[in-house]
């Protein structure tokens, strides 16, 4: 890393839009800018929490080591996320790892600059606070389908999540916008690669999804809504 994350380009984060020129320079003069190779990490697991990072481009999944070794996703970010955000609020090791599924352009930020912005500006420290609350609305929303629902059920609402989020419209249905692996897949959902390739391709013989270069097509969203 090298280099200083440019005010204008710290600007455009939602997060710091209330920030004033001083504040922007002194998040500035704390940060380095970095590209990441696709599926390379950013950090891992017992690393010092010493930097809070901004996604400018590209995708960043965070994931934790199962008991089992196999890694289970907690979050994809996308540009304009914030990540590492822990580091915030405890000089503990990272617990997860931070990955680029794409090539990512992303801007770290040393740790206590950035607490010194939070701590000056209320705006900041609430949405600092919602975006935690929505991760753990939603780490506990995947520990209840782990609970509740067999794999099958679990992949339908994911895929029917990631079309309400990422979803564009094609001919003869829904168009996930973004694409991932079968492996990348299992781990949103807690499974393995090959149950998870059964079972879409079962999907796919039902005339429910439909698969063109790696991106899922959502035939009859009505079907998979109602699985339980």
């Amino acid at each position: 890393m090298s280099g200083i994350c440019e005010i204008c380009y710290l600007r455009q984060y939602d997060l710091f839009k209330d920030l004033d020129e001083e504040e922007l320079d002194q998040l500035g003069r704390g940060s380095q800018p970095a590209t990441v190779p696709k599926r390379e990490y950013i950090f891992t697991p017992d690393e010092p929490s010493s930097q809070v990072y901004m996604l400018k481009s590209g995708r960043v999944r965070i994931s934790r080591l199962s008991e089992t070794g196999k890694h289970f996703t907690l979050v994809i970010l996308e540009p304009g996320d914030i990540f590492g955000e822990s580091a915030i609020f405890s000089d503990e090791p990272r617990r997860n790892f931070a990955e680029a599924l794409d090539e990512a352009e992303i801007c770290a930020i040393d740790k206590r600059e950035f607490e010194n912005v939070v701590m000056k500006n209320a705006s900041v420290s609430l949405k600092i606070a919602q975006i935690v609350e929505h991760r753990l609305t939603e780490a506990q929303e995947q520990i209840e389908h782990l609970v509740f629902y067999d794999v099958q059920t679990r992949l339908a609402r994911l895929l029917l999540k990631l079309a309400d989020i990422h979803g564009e419209r094609a001919d003869k249905g829904v168009k996930i916008g973004i694409k991932l692996t079968h492996e990348d897949i299992a781990s949103l959902i807690g499974s393995t690669r090959e149950t998870t390739s059964k079972i879409l391709n079962e999907f796919k013989a039902n005339g429910w999804i439909d698969v063109q270069k790696r991106h899922i097509i959502l035939l009859d969203q009505k079907v998979l809504a109602e699985m339980k």
